[in-house]
């Protein structure tokens, strides 16, 4: 490690707030009110968009995508991809899970005016779908949350269950980085969880390169790895029906 890019904080005995039993309801909903913002304005939100496009245009329009997104919070993602198929006049269908209760709830109202997103209550190290279940899997801002070793059976679920391809989108690790989110979340939200889990969160993140060693283990085969503006990764994985995945960074 350097200066800049320090040692990997991760404890599984002291997780972000926003994971911890009892977090408060309340709170938890200002929390990700506070996540939905900064995923539009730091480019989580069009970072996934950019990238899932060649994997639609690699299905085509002659049949209904089944999507899969894990650990969708309050559903950001889904919402804005279903926007997305409607402009683009693709017929998809959204499967969206979270193992928090709570986040389920709150997806379940956000998406009620969607008749393609589905909310289930799964758990990411026991996902219950079999092989090849889904054309796309979808995974943002939540393999900084797992210890390494869980992160890496995460990327090979979702190797296993996609036909076609499968998206990570998280943080990069970097002092700069979580300067940088302490100085944005104190600037704009006394919410205690955002104050907390923002800058933690860079500091639990992976590296480039520690991506590209998981990947590895995981043993993806057709995936590139890409940084992202604003202290962000993208991974892109392909089966063979798109040998060369395509990068909007």
């Amino acid at each position: 490690m350097t200066i800049l890019i320090p040692a990997r904080r991760f404890d599984l005995a002291d997780p972000e707030q926003m994971d911890r039993p009892g977090a408060d309801p309340g709170i938890l909903r200002d929390d990700l009110r506070n996540l939905r913002v900064i995923n539009r304005l730091f480019g989580g939100l069009s970072a996934v968009q950019r990238n899932i496009i060649p994997l639609l245009d690699a299905i085509g329009k002659g049949r209904e995508i089944r999507i899969l997104d894990l650990a969708t919070g309050s559903a950001d993602h889904p919402i804005a991809l279903a926007n997305l198929a409607r402009a683009r006049g693709d017929t998809i269908h959204i499967t969206a899970v979270d193992k928090n209760p709570h986040m389920v709830g709150i997806a379940r109202e956000r998406t009620a005016g969607y008749s393609n997103i589905a909310i289930e209550q799964q758990d990411l190290l026991r996902i219950p779908y079999p092989s090849k279940s889904f054309d796309i899997v979808l995974c943002s801002l939540a393999i900084h949350h797992f210890s390494r070793e869980e992160a890496v059976h995460i990327l090979q679920t979702m190797h296993r269950i996609s036909r076609t391809g499968y998206i990570v989108n998280d943080l990069s690790r970097s002092r700069i980085g979580a300067w940088t989110a302490w100085i944005y979340t104190h600037g704009t939200t006394r919410n205690p969880m955002t104050l907390h889990d923002s800058y933690v969160s860079i500091l639990r993140a992976f590296t480039p390169d520690e991506l590209r060693s998981m990947a590895e283990e995981a043993g993806l085969e057709q995936y590139r790895i890409a940084t992202q503006p604003f202290f962000r990764l993208i991974l892109v994985g392909v089966h063979t029906v798109n040998p060369n995945p395509e990068f909007h960074p």
